[in-house]
């Protein structure tokens, strides 16, 4: 991705501050809500739900405060054995009634992980035609589960919210010479987003049982969840399976490598293993490979060998940018946006003085647009920049593409923090904007201003799944990104949210001015 800076070490900055912000995707947030879901995996039944008849067999979860629950329902067979690195394949059936009463392993511990988990009034009956959302979680390919978000609050606001599991790590996202040999027409390398895209065609099929509408499916997701979203919205492998899609921080301009390239990172991976050549022999032989000989040694943040989707020239051509620029992207309501401290996770080591310092190209517009009150915080100002730089100006020109092209568009910008941190925080750290999306407080309980904030947070969410438009569902009337006036809601530190016009443009336009330096 170009940068708008002349100075190397500058440049080599940004580029790594937004790869390690997709890396630590919510990363903060993750061990604490992944203790939840491990509570709520192994907690009584607070009553039984209703069997209900899915392709492969019946299936039972539970049901309390008027949400029905099945977990760890099969999407696809195991991708073990000579299934892995393959197209996922169709679930086995089952006899009998499945108990739908406890998580799955996630795709980070094993690799008997394709599951997903459906959440839905209780009282919904096949047929009913309730809007479905089925969210994709972040967690930068390397790590993160469906089963660490709660879909409670959406079915409380009359929807089926259903959270996925897909493949992860290498598993997921890899490539090999012996492993193109051997499918050399077919997709390779993105198996997590093969498995995604087997999740949709499960809900297509079967989410009618649960009360839902397979005909009214919004995509949605965060960090590497989102750059899902936006790939999903251009692969022709995914066309007509969703009818709405929103992206939460979803790094727009983000360069997709190439799979030649990811073959010599996967030959390299192979070598080290013991594994040579790249014959149907060695095929046989990464996929004899023991899960912990898989998981070792994985890229680290910023490696040109980083776990990204790669440009396998079936789903994948390139940056959702230039998918969207050529007008591929499916013709759908779309809702993006991102937080105000994006930087959060890379802020630690960050010699801000001396990068702002050699700042150079432009400078005088750079300082009227970061640091209008002329504070010379380095700390802020850099801040600011790297989440313009990684998500807001993206999320913009994919914004500013989209609507060009005739579809319903909106925006968001997340600001608010609680009021106890807001003297000391620079805003919404990546991923923050979740807790208040799902209505689900993690670390800590929210304050009654917090709680507002999650209440309209959830309700824009869920009234855009149910029409296309979010309405004033939350609070004041969310208008649509235009050309004209590139409407942002904003959700500000004061808690009650907001409409702007060309939100921080001045700003925006420095770093979009910097892409064709």
């Amino acid at each position: 991705m170009a940068t708008p800076f002349a100075v190397p070490s500058l440049q080599r900055f940004i580029a790594q501050a937004a790869a390690i912000a997709l890396i630590l995707a919510s990363c903060a947030a993750c061990t604490q809500a992944q203790k939840a879901a491990d509570s709520a995996a192994t907690a009584a039944p607070a009553g039984i739900a209703p069997i209900v008849g899915v392709g492969q067999g019946e299936v039972q979860g539970t049901a309390a405060d008027g949400v029905a629950v099945f977990k760890g329902l099969p999407f696809a067979a195991p991708p073990v054995g000579d299934l892995r690195w393959r197209e996922p394949q169709h679930a086995a059936n089952w006899p009998g009634v499945r108990a739908a009463t406890a998580f799955s392993a996630t795709c980070a511990q094993a690799e008997d992980c394709l599951y997903l988990n459906i959440y839905e009034p209780a009282s919904a009956k096949r047929g009913a035609n309730l809007p479905v959302m089925v969210w994709i979680h972040g967690g930068a390919f390397i790590f993160g589960s469906g089963s660490q978000y709660d879909g409670t609050q959406f079915a409380k606001q009359g929807v089926v919210a259903v959270t996925v599991n897909y493949r992860l790590g290498r598993a997921g996202w890899f490539a090999h010479p012996a492993l193109t040999a051997e499918n050399p027409n077919g997709s390779l390398g993105n198996y997590g987003l093969m498995d995604q895209i087997a999740a949709l065609n499960w809900v297509k099929v079967n989410i009618k049982a649960f009360g839902g509408d397979p005909k009214n499916v919004t995509i949605f997701g965060e960090s590497a969840g989102a750059i899902s979203v936006n790939y999903l919205m251009l692969a022709p492998q995914a066309k007509g399976l969703f009818a709405k899609a929103m992206s939460e921080s979803g790094f727009g301009r983000l360069a997709a490598r190439p799979l030649s390239s990811v073959e010599h990172s996967g030959v390299a991976f192979a070598e080290k293993a013991g594994v040579q050549g790249s014959d149907a022999a060695a095929a046989k032989a990464l996929r004899a490979l023991s899960w912990t000989e898989l998981t070792g040694n994985v890229a680290g943040i910023g490696s040109a060998d980083q776990i990204l989707p790669m440009a396998d020239g079936k789903m994948i051509t390139g940056s959702a940018a230039k998918g969207f620029a050529d007008a591929k992207e499916a013709h759908v309501p779309y809702l993006l946006g991102g937080n105000s401290d994006e930087a959060s996770l890379t802020r630690r080591g960050l010699n801000a003085a001396e990068r702002l310092a050699s700042i150079q190209q432009r400078r005088v517009a750079f300082i009227a647009a970061y640091d209008p009150a002329n504070t010379r915080d380095a700390d802020r100002i850099i801040a600011r920049l790297v989440t313009d730089t990684s998500i807001s100006e993206p999320d913009r020109d994919l914004a500013r593409l989209h609507a060009q092209h005739g579809n319903a568009t909106y925006v968001y910008h997340f600001s608010y923090t609680p009021v106890a941190q807001r003297a000391t925080l620079f805003g919404l750290a990546h991923g923050g904007e979740i807790a208040y999306v799902f209505n689900t407080p993690r670390a800590t309980p929210f304050d009654d201003e917090g709680r507002a904030v999650a209440s309209a947070a959830n309700k824009y969410w869920a009234q855009f799944a149910k029409t296309g438009d979010p309405d004033s569902a939350g609070g004041p009337k969310w208008p649509r990104f235009d050309a004209a006036e590139e409407y942002v809601m904003e959700f500000p530190a004061t808690g009650v949210p907001s409409t702007a016009k060309h939100f921080h443009k001045d700003r925006l336009d420095w770093v979009e001015a910097g892409l064709t330096k």
